[in-house]
């Protein structure tokens, strides 16, 4: 099992002021159907966000139950890397799940394929590179990276691409989901008004 983490910290600026993980998908606000999906292989559930009044009340009215821990950031708006510190922090599995909030499709069968082999090949983490992208955002990384996060942050170096300079990880690349028989839509991600209008009309 693993921790599942959101970061949810953002300003949404890209989203004119509107709360990613607040957009409806298929009816469903999509922080919600992120916890859904990481709730079938995630024991702890952690959402980082420095303003979480809005997504508890989305919690609360909803009819399944969720275990959700709530963390804000330790390092204030430095981005994912001060999430990633912040959910170190307070994780209690060996691995964590870490996906932004503004990814739809987000899928537990990639992580935990991702989750083994970081596992066996005893790295800190294992991200996906998709047509030859790195996607630091909806990798599986050891607890142990919040330290190297750490040292960045005192640094004031708060590229989230500069943590994987300085941690052992592998790529799982197209052929490593293709084998899976798992698609790469999982990495989508909607920054704008334009990307999400997009996103919903090719829902499939």
């Amino acid at each position: 099992m693993m921790t599942g983490v959101i970061l949810a910290g953002g300003l949404n600026r890209r989203m004119e002021g509107r709360s990613k993980a607040l957009l409806p998908v298929q009816d469903q606000p999509l922080l919600l159907r992120q916890l859904t999906e990481m709730s079938r292989i995630c024991n702890q559930m952690i959402v980082v966000s420095n303003e979480p009044e809005a997504f508890q009340l989305l919690l609360a009215s909803n009819s399944m139950p969720l275990n959700v821990q709530w963390v804000s950031d330790i390092y204030v708006q430095k981005g994912p890397l001060s999430g990633i510190h912040a959910a170190a922090q307070a994780a209690t599995e060996q691995f964590m799940w870490i996906v932004g909030c503004d990814m739809p499709f987000i899928s537990s069968e990639a992580a935990e394929a991702m989750r083994q082999l970081c596992q066996e090949a005893n790295v800190d983490a294992v991200i996906p590179v998709i047509d030859d992208k790195v996607h630091p955002l909806h990798g599986i990384y050891s607890r142990l990276v919040g330290s190297e996060a750490e040292v960045l942050l005192k640094k004031e170096q708060y590229r989230l691409m500069g943590l994987l300079d300085h941690i052992d990880w592998l790529p799982a690349e197209n052929a490593f989901f293709e084998k899976l028989n798992l698609s790469s839509k999982f990495v989508t991600n909607v920054n704008t008004p334009d990307e999400y209008k997009f996103m919903l009309e090719n829902l499939s």
